[in-house]
């Protein structure tokens, strides 16, 4: 009976790892609820099989308003990630919260992307909801965790800089570093 039952969760794990893991399908679309019951723990991507790996550094950086006037830039993103790398065995997932934001925030929509070399932007204009709305998730994140470094204060607006730098191609990783500059890109200020 014990042996029945655990056969049993062992292929319902797996069926759902497979429906998660796999394309688009209506299948997908019917059990799609009960197999996200899998998440966020045990989701399934294809990253590692991704047809265009990463191939710079993002970070973001922010400024608050404070009583009026603008704080100086602070750093968000390397904030979280030593928080996650401070406890090996149960991390915090913070780190997730600022990447999944970024990669949101200049995600493009390959449809879109060849409608736009097409000159026909106006079949799929670009989502700026979803912009807007990972620019949003990142500024209260930031003054959550950031702030106006004092207790009794409470930032009003929160400005974005997301910094990116390119990484060397694999081919030259193990020659002599090159110092490549990094690229910004500022947002505008967000009323929280």
């Amino acid at each position: 009976m014990l042996a029945a039952l655990g056969l049993t969760l062992v292929a319902t794990f797996g069926a759902m790892a497979m429906v998660l893991a796999g394309p688009l399908t209506p299948i997908k679309f019917d059990v799609g609820g009960a197999a996200s019951m899998l998440n966020p723990y045990f989701s399934q991507n294809w990253q590692l099989f991704a047809p265009d790996p990463v191939s710079d550094e993002r970070g973001v950086i922010a400024r608050f308003e404070c009583n009026g006037n603008a704080t100086d830039w602070r750093d968000i993103t390397s904030q979280a990630i030593v928080r996650t790398q401070a406890s090996r065995f149960f991390p915090p997932r913070e780190s997730r919260i600022v990447s999944s934001a970024v990669l949101q925030r200049f995600a493009e929509d390959d449809l879109t992307e060849r409608l736009l070399k097409k000159h026909k932007a106006d079949l799929a204009p670009p989502d700026e909801r979803v912009r807007r709305q990972a620019e949003e998730v990142l500024a209260r994140y930031a003054a959550l965790t950031v702030g106006c470094g004092r207790d009794d204060q409470r930032p009003t607006a929160v400005q974005l800089r997301y910094v990116t730098k390119a990484l060397p191609p694999w081919s030259q990783r193990g020659s002599a570093p090159r110092d490549a500059q990094p690229s910004t890109i500022d947002s505008a200020w967000i009323r929280l």
